[in-house]
């Protein structure tokens, strides 16, 4: 019989773990089938048609049960004779539930796949019965039975290989180095798992060394704290410093108030690029972080930013929206109260209530209302209206495209020194892009600065002092001039004025030509003296001032 696993994944560039991990312990030839679920139901249908399994295996997550059960449904319906299965963390806290809801589905592996897959694989071509397949949820004489899961090995040494082609330079590879979290947040399904288990370092350089050869360019580890055993962390860090490729990117997940001064010092000593750090603040409110059982010492956390050398180290902060008893003013306090901790993003998720999570149980207690579907996003709850929700929904884009990755952070560092809270004129600006929908304001690279431009004016914070910022800002990004986007005249240096300070200052641009040159070099009236800015393949190389009241 003929076996297939199958992956939807949110993207191209996004890989299974899993279906390769199970791939890797069958004792049997099997073969797995990526696709996207951006792709339509017909070409999924082929793909799989095309296999001709007798039966399928699906790796159900949030972002692909939706398409899974389209797919399933389907194939139900046209070739009964394939048998499928689930298995993953979308299916495996609910399993009796689904089994009931899809008559299509036959089972449900839950816990460990890796350790009771080849008992699945046995089971599907009849070699032995259901119930001897550890952490089975299937159908037995009208009744649904679930199998005790399968006891767990105390490290992930278990685990093999994957043995990845060398086509993957433009994909992401997830890795797994450790299972289990110690912190018990609740609304996170690692929480269910508090048995924390290693791979061993030598097993982890091992792996590493074959996918530097893939040519993927982004390693994520899909750990929940990496950083949580210090001689295993700096050991592996230790590793990625010396031994990556020059372009590799490795991304952890860490807990930044417990990081010790000699591993944000290796931190900082690798290449600039080489780790990107997420960091889950969630909410700054004490009281909200102590029902969804978290710590966070936010002073803690600005020292360790602080020591961080954020010109080589992406960090990424994230916030939540929905959490209990989070209001609108206690959520938008506390994004100014992480701005100034420096992260180059500032990623805004909305609360997900995941089967098998403590605040899903509870969510009826604390007032939350949340989408039937995947991801069981957040509607309202009994603090933050349905309509604060979708404003921050606006909120979140607003942040993404003006303050993510430092956008504009002359702008905002002058914001800021008047007083001015962040969080409120975003989520005003939020308000206004809502309420303007259909004419789509901040659509394009000229629509987010007009936007942008305009709603500081009508705010009264555009003053000349502003606009010089904001016009760096945009010189920073830009290799146009600033009044062909915001449609008016301004004070610009002509083409001639650019020649004459090229010809008069050779050590500026390194060319012999400086008709040439000019091509490549902007010239904006700041204040009392003109700017010059050199641009590299449309990059900001280098620029240099001329006073005009003394010339110099």
């Amino acid at each position: 019989m003929k076996g297939l696993l199958v992956a939807f994944n949110a993207s191209y560039v996004h890989t299974n773990l899993a279906v390769r991990l199970l791939q890797e312990v069958a004792e049997r030839d099997i073969e797995f089938l990526e696709m996207t679920i951006n792709e339509s139901l017909e070409q999924c249908l082929a793909k799989i048609a095309k296999k001709s399994p007798d039966f399928i295996m699906y790796s159900a997550y949030i972002w692909n049960w939706e398409r899974i059960q389209s797919v399933g449904s389907y194939i139900q319906k046209a070739k009964p004779e394939i048998r499928q299965f689930l298995g993953g963390p979308e299916v495996s806290f609910d399993a009796p539930e689904r089994l009931k809801a899809h008559s299509w589905i036959e089972a449900i592996l839950c816990g460990e796949g890796e350790l009771s897959f080849n008992a699945l694989l046995d089971y599907a071509e009849g070699n032995i019965s259901a119930e001897s397949v550890p952490g089975l949820c299937y159908r037995s004489e009208g009744d649904i039975v679930e199998n005790p899961a399968a006891i767990p090995f105390d490290n992930l040494d278990y685990l093999p290989s994957v043995d990845y082609p060398a086509t993957m330079e433009h994909r992401i590879i997830y890795y797994e180095s450790m299972r289990g979290c110690p912190y018990h947040c609740s609304y996170c399904l690692s929480s269910q798992d508090d048995l924390v288990r290693y791979r061993s370092v030598g097993d982890i350089k091992s792996d590493m060394t074959h996918i530097f050869q893939t040519g993927t360019k982004l390693i994520k580890f899909v750990d929940r704290s990496f950083h949580i055993h210090k001689e295993r962390t700096e050991s592996i860090l230790k590793f990625f410093i010396e031994e990556s490729p020059e372009d590799m990117c490795v991304h952890f997940e860490m807990n930044l108030e417990h990081m010790s001064d000699e591993l944000i010092a290796l931190i900082n000593s690798a290449p600039k690029g080489r780790f990107q750090i997420e960091a889950g603040i969630q909410s700054t409110n004490p009281a909200v972080n102590e029902l969804i059982h978290r710590h966070t010492n936010l002073g803690k956390i600005h020292r360790v930013l602080e020591k961080l050398d954020g010109d080589k180290i992406h960090v990424h902060l994230d916030l939540i929206v929905g959490l209990p008893e989070e209001t609108l003013e206690s959520f938008l306090d506390g994004f100014d109260k992480v701005v100034p901790l420096g992260g180059k993003r500032i990623q805004i998720g909305f609360l997900k209530l995941l089967p098998g999570t403590e605040l899903r149980a509870r969510a009826n207690e604390f007032g939350i209302v949340y989408d039937d579907a995947p991801p069981y996003e957040v509607i309202k709850t009994g603090a933050l209206r349905a309509e604060e929700v979708l404003q921050l929904k606006y909120f979140a884009d607003i942040v993404e495209t003006y303050y993510d990755e430092e956008a504009f952070a002359s702008t905002w560092e002058i914001i800021r020194e008047r007083g001015i809270s962040l969080s409120r004129l975003f989520y005003d600006m939020a308000k206004e892009a809502m309420q303007r929908i259909d004419e789509q304001p901040m659509k394009g690279q000229n629509g987010k600065y007009r936007f942008l431009y305009n709603e500081l004016c009508k705010r009264n914070h555009m003053d000349d002092e502003l606009y010089h910022r904001f016009k760096w800002d945009f010189y920073r990004h830009e290799n146009r001039y600033i009044g062909q986007v915001l449609g008016f005249d301004d004070p610009e240096l002509g083409r001639e004025e650019i020649v004459a300070f090229i010809k008069d200052n050779p050590d500026f641009i390194a060319t012999k030509d400086p008709l040439k040159a000019s091509k490549n070099v902007r010239g904006i009236t700041i204040g009392d003296c003109n700017r010059y800015i050199y641009y590299e393949k449309g990059k900001y190389k280098a620029h240099c001032d001329e006073r005009k009241n003394n010339g110099e």
